[in-house]
């Protein structure tokens, strides 16, 4: 069974009924794996999504891409942004085996069973400029990405105006890329993130975990305790996204006045507050992120 809490712009928190295997949240939408057929199932404001059976999903910004069974990729959505009339093919689905995708803003990146990652989609700021090497995990973001090596150690490409590919140094069991910050799960269990903290975003709690997301200007972690979530783009939404985790992070207002493009995506959906009860404390095997949710 899926939870979803935060914003509900498009009804997003509104998941079809059943038993999923695998999650993926976007800025507008969200997908999952029906457990056993492998159906892609989608909710908010894109409900397509492809017939047959996909083994992994991710949502990026109005576009999808899935790894069949068959190791074959697929995307759908759309190739432009917004009014544009450019094409920048982040829905295109490029060949070959894949054991792993993931799809960030305008751009794409997908795990070769050979361990090598190939991005497409929009290629400015660096975002599309794979480094050369065997990895084991791909993350991307608004326009940057990450990926772990078979050392463990974390690679970063793309915009650096916050410091979102700066990793810290030392071995990782999973990366996550956000808008303009990463976070990172040490073998320990801790988290740490590193980038844009304007929101506390990147200010993870203490603790053990055994899974990490980073979204637009929050992040998530899964511990044997159930969910946790900090930061959030104002009161409300830190209000909404503590719905399964009242101890979330609370940080200070910032003035987002003079953010200019620079990669940067427009606003998600701006949550509406609807007073829901707080769900009781659930096990939990995923957990992902999106723009306001």
């Amino acid at each position: 069974m899926i939870r979803c809490w935060g914003g509900n712009s498009a009804e997003l928190r509104d998941v079809p009924e059943g038993r999923y295997s695998d999650i993926s949240a976007g800025d507008w939408h969200n997908c999952a794996i029906r457990q056993g057929s492998g159906v892609v199932v989608c909710w908010g404001a894109d409900s397509n999504a492809p017939d047959g059976a996909f083994s992994e999903i991710a949502v990026g910004w109005q576009f999808a891409c899935g790894v069949r069974e068959t190791g074959q990729l697929e995307c759908w959505g759309t190739n432009s942004f917004g009014r544009s009339v450019l094409d920048y093919g982040q829905a295109e689905s490029p060949e070959g085996e894949f054991s792993a995708v993931s799809a960030g803003y305008l751009h794409a990146c997908g795990l070769r069973t050979s361990g090598e990652i190939i991005c497409w989609g929009r290629g400015s700021l660096g975002r599309a400029d794979a480094p050369e090497g065997i990895f084991t995990q791909i993350s991307t973001g608004t326009t940057h990405s990450c990926a772990l090596r078979e050392s463990g150690e974390t690679e970063c490409w793309g915009l650096n105006n916050f410091g979102q590919l700066d990793a810290p140094a030392g071995v990782f069991t999973q990366v996550s890329a956000g808008a303009w910050h990463s976070c990172g799960l040490r073998e320990s269990g801790a988290i740490e993130c590193w980038g844009d903290d304007r929101y506390d975003q990147s200010n993870a709690p203490s603790g053990r975990y055994v899974a990490v997301t980073a979204g637009t200007r929050h992040s998530c972690a899964l511990s044997r305790a159930g969910a946790r979530c900090w930061g959030g783009r104002d009161d409300r939404l830190l209000e909404l996204i503590a719905e399964l985790a009242p101890t979330s992070v609370t940080r200070t207002v910032a003035d987002t006045s003079s953010e200019d493009e620079g990669g940067a995506p427009p606003d998600p959906p701006t949550p509406t507050p609807t007073p829901t009860p707080t769900p009781t404390p659930t096990t939990y095997t995923a957990v992902s992120a999106g723009g306001s949710h």
